[in-house]
């Protein structure tokens, strides 16, 4: 064997051998470059799912946030019609004074005391009632009161028993009920 054909052929088996490699690299390559690919492909849907999870509970609390803020807005309306309301009725109450219809609760007052505590009971009232009381039932011990503003407290003769029938004092009582009704007939709910 001449020198040229030991040479072709080690030229050969080299060439045989870089193919063998440049293969074995190539596979090598395709199947790093696949599992990449795969495991970029797993990253980036973990990515989008984890995004679009996060995305919904922004939407969500955002959600609560503006619903949150609209019924505290709601209430607070509410809150200013019922104020409004009470305040139109305290002022009412101040034009009642001078009108017939405070005579007339003047004058059951005075009967729902006579029921109830007897003839002998002593009324207490305002200065300016005194004498549309004293007026209305020559018999009974009528003493003016000057923290009285509205309505009468009547005491039994022996002072064992008291009704209160200033204004004021039943409309605090009643005040509650009132603005119940009132967030009911606006919709509380």
């Amino acid at each position: 064997m001449a020198l040229k054909e030991i040479l072709a052929d080690i030229e050969k088996n080299r060439e045989e051998r870089l193919a063998y490699i440049r293969s074995q690299c190539a596979a090598e390559l395709e199947n790093i470059s696949k599992a990449s690919n795969e495991e970029l492909k797993v990253l980036q849907d973990d990515f989008n799912a984890r995004m679009a999870s996060d995305l919904d509970v922004t939407r969500r609390r955002e959600h609560d946030s503006i619903n949150m803020e609209k019924n505290s807005i709601i209430l607070n309306r509410k809150t200013e019609i019922v104020n409004t309301l009470m305040e139109h009725l305290n002022s009412k109450l101040e034009s009642l004074k001078h009108g017939k219809e405070y005579e007339e609760i003047l004058t059951d007052s005075l009967r729902i005391a006579e029921k109830e505590l007897g003839r002998d009971f002593i009324v207490n009232c305002s200065p300016e009632d005194f004498e549309f009381l004293k007026g209305k039932k020559k018999e009974i011990n009528v003493k003016k009161d000057p923290a009285i503003k509205m309505g009468i407290i009547c005491n039994s003769a022996n002072a064992e028993k008291i009704i209160d029938f200033r204004i004021d004092r039943l409309f605090k009582e009643i005040k509650p009920e009132l603005e119940a009704r009132i967030l009911e007939n606006i919709g509380a709910n």
